[in-house]
């Protein structure tokens, strides 16, 4: 009911802002023509921030998990970063920027990178609906009926759209992470295998290893991130 609700209220809210030129050619080289970034909308949604939630600490073997300072207990709560409703990318005010992306190609800051990746897969998800079979509704019940809906295993599931609608965008952002600090990897050869009949990689990989890429903090060691 509160997925509902939520769901709701954002549908009646106003448009937001238009992809910025940065934003939009990440999107092109990421997503593809399969995306129209020109739909895109991204605004700002205050009440992500009444809905937190609680879940089990994730393990510390993604490139995504390792990127970030170990949680301080078994749990981790906080309110949702995003939801996206049809076309519009709805951010909590805690993370909401006029670009995420102002200095992309020459610099990218990788958090923001793949914040962007994961939330235009739903978008993406929407626009080609016939084929994914996507709903608002259908994500938001992942949340409901599975302890993280964001976790996933890739020896488990062999085709991209197999997977739970959060994962295939957790899926992303884990790429657009190792493509960033180790594109050699296996991990990142794996990733890269699943999302490539329907996604455009080439190009952002290509960016992306020409890019200076900022790392949310001192600590993150890159050695073995994407074995």
């Amino acid at each position: 009911m509160r997925s509902l609700i939520l769901l709701a209220f954002l549908s009646l809210t106003a448009c937001g802002r238009p992809l910025s030129e940065a934003e939009m050619r990440f999107a092109s080289e990421f997503h593809g023509s399969d995306l129209d970034a020109s739909k895109v909308r991204i605004r700002q949604a205050p009440v992500l921030k009444l809905y937190n939630a609680t879940y089990p600490a994730p393990p510390r073997t993604t490139c995504a998990q390792k990127l970030l300072p170990p949680p301080e207990g078994p749990t981790v709560t906080g309110a949702p970063g995003a939801t996206v409703l049809f076309n519009t990318i709805n951010v909590n005010p805690d993370y909401i920027a006029r670009d995420y992306l102002p200095a992309y190609p020459d610099a990218a800051l990788l958090l923001a990178s793949m914040f962007l990746a994961h939330e235009l897969v739903h978008v993406w998800q929407w626009q080609n609906r016939a084929t994914t079979g996507y709903h608002p509704l259908k994500a938001a019940r992942e949340h409901r009926t599975q302890p993280d809906p964001y976790l996933f295993e890739l020896s488990e599931t062999p085709k991209f759209l197999d997977f739970g609608y959060e994962q295939q965008g957790a899926i992303a952002a884990e790429y657009v992470c190792c493509a960033a600090l180790a594109p050699k990897a296996p991990r990142t050869t794996r990733l890269e295998r699943l999302l490539t009949p329907h996604f455009n990689l080439a190009a952002m990989t290509t960016r992306l290893d020409k890019s200076k890429v900022l790392l949310p903090w001192s600590g993150v060691e890159l050695d073995g991130i994407c074995d």
